[in-house]
């Protein structure tokens, strides 16, 4: 047993990184099994994710692991607090092993496809190469919240000794070898996102062509990207289906059960609480930690308030180019104080999770009736409007409500003009008022902003206006 007490004394390491690898963990020897000393860490078990994300894209050697093998013990299994006990193993080895495909090769049996009973080979046979790197995580029942990481074999080389893939393999140059063996997520979501607006197939691969050629040709793997990769992410689209059963409750529950990974709250109505969903992807949850950190968050709150009986609410971060990225969505039919509380604390709390470090600088919203105070309570941080959203809802019922063409532009300057004296410091409510008494002959408008206006803009001058979102 000492060496499990070696081992649980270690410091369980958790880099302030999105993505961290072999290079920025500390290291111990510990004595392993026949005599032999094991190359081992600590790290959070809700951090694994993000160490094989960074081992995967090592500069020097790109490459994707995968799980070769997993046991994990079966919730209602009783066990015992025992020291060695494991919960949970992972065996992830490069995509390049541990078979070798290669002339000379070794291929376990179980991996043989030229047995002609198999109609399909096993894996992908063409990016075999026999690498040995692999490691293994473990989740103790003692620490059921750390992993074990076991690294033996952190060198990308087949049996011999001898690189197999990259750039320091010289049979490799000029072959797919030398870069990862897929495409990235960001280049894949990236394709999906274009092909569910409508975007042709050809035109996709004509436009990346056209970069690829431009670049001077291939620098990674996602410069290699093939037709028949993006046909296959067309018709896996179109075969999808969002309707699951013909009962909507019936059909939530299966696509959150296939979507687990996704789902960072999810509540069924109860005689106290009403029914509430939360999706984010590991991919937005990256975005959200990048671009969210010191920065702004942005809630646009009108999708489907008018069509769906259960709004969607979606959260927004602005990469550098000032691009809106969805990081977030949830999907209630009400946003009050109890229910946004409850969806806003999990999804600080997964992303705090995943980094200690990460501080919004600013939450925008869209609407002064938002729940003002749980967001101040929960991110801590400035509360601004958009308004933008604000005067465009005004110009919108202007045209509608006020049948006079001529006082219509005069109504819309003169509001903008008590906006921008407002956000000087010039003025309060007594703008507005003023506003109401020198326009009192349209009525049906100024009925409209008394009734739905005058309450919240009472709430609206508390906080910080926005005026480019």
């Amino acid at each position: 047993m000492a060496r499990w007490d070696e081992i649980l004394t270690l410091p369980v390491q958790n880099p302030p990184t999105l993505e961290f690898s072999a290079a920025d963990i500390m290291w111990s020897r510990v004595e392993g099994w026949r005599d032999s000393m094991d190359r081992l860490a600590l790290i959070p078990f809700s951090r694994v994710n993000d160490f094989v994300r960074g081992e995967s894209n090592n500069k020097e050697c790109p490459t994707r692991f995968h799980v070769e093998a997993r046991r994990r013990r079966p919730p209602t299994m009783s066990c015992k607090p025992k020291v060695d006990g494991i919960l949970e193993y992972i065996l992830y080895w490069c995509s390049f092993g541990p078979d070798d495909y290669r002339k000379g090769g070794s291929v376990r049996p179980s991996r043989n496809y030229s047995d002609k009973r198999r109609k399909t080979p096993a894996g992908r046979p063409q990016t075999k190469r026999g690498c040995i790197c692999h490691f293994i995580v473990k989740r103790l029942i003692a620490e059921p919240s750390v992993a074990l990481v076991i690294y033996n074999h952190n060198k990308h080389v087949d049996k011999k000794g001898k690189p197999c893939h990259g750039p320091m393999d010289k049979m490799a140059i000029g072959t797919k070898a030398m870069f990862a063996p897929y495409i990235s997520d960001e280049l894949r979501l990236q394709v999906m996102s274009l092909l569910c607006v409508g975007i042709p197939v050809e035109t996709i691969m004509q436009r990346h062509t056209e970069m690829v050629e431009k670049q001077g040709g291939p620098s990674n793997r996602d410069d290699l990207l093939t037709h028949r990769y993006v046909r296959r992410l067309e018709r896996k689209i179109r075969r999808s289906v969002y309707e699951l059963h013909d009962d909507d409750d019936v059909s939530i529950n299966i696509w959150v059960e296939n979507h687990q990974d996704y789902i960072f709250l999810y509540e069924d109505f109860s005689d106290t609480d009403t029914f509430v969903v939360g999706i984010q992807t590991d991919w937005q949850l990256q975005q959200m930690i990048q671009y969210g950190n010191r920065s702004l968050l942005a809630s646009d709150s009108k999708f489907g308030t008018n069509k769906l009986k259960y709004p969607v609410h979606s959260l927004l971060v602005f990469d550098k180019q000032k691009n809106a990225i969805p990081v977030a969505w949830i999907v209630t039919p009400n946003f009050a104080h109890g229910e946004t509380y409850r969806w806003m604390g999990a999804l600080y709390d997964r992303v705090r999770a995943k980094d200690p470090t990460w501080q919004l600088g600013g939450f925008i919203i869209d609407d002064p009736l938002t729940d003002v105070r749980t967001i101040r309570e929960v991110f801590q941080c400035p509360v601004l409007i958009s308004l933008w959203r604000i005067r465009h809802a005004w110009h919108k019922n202007l045209m509608n409500k006020c049948p006079d063409i001529e006082k219509r532009p005069v109504m819309a300057k003169r509001l903008g003009e008590v906006i921008c004296n407002i956000c000087r410091g010039n003025g309060g409510m007594e703008l507005f008022v003023a506003f109401l008494e020198d326009f009192i002959g349209c009525a049906g408008f100024l009925d409209y902003f008394r009734a739905l206006w005058f309450p919240r803009l009472g709430w609206s001058m508390s906080f910080s206006f926005i005026t480019h979102i």
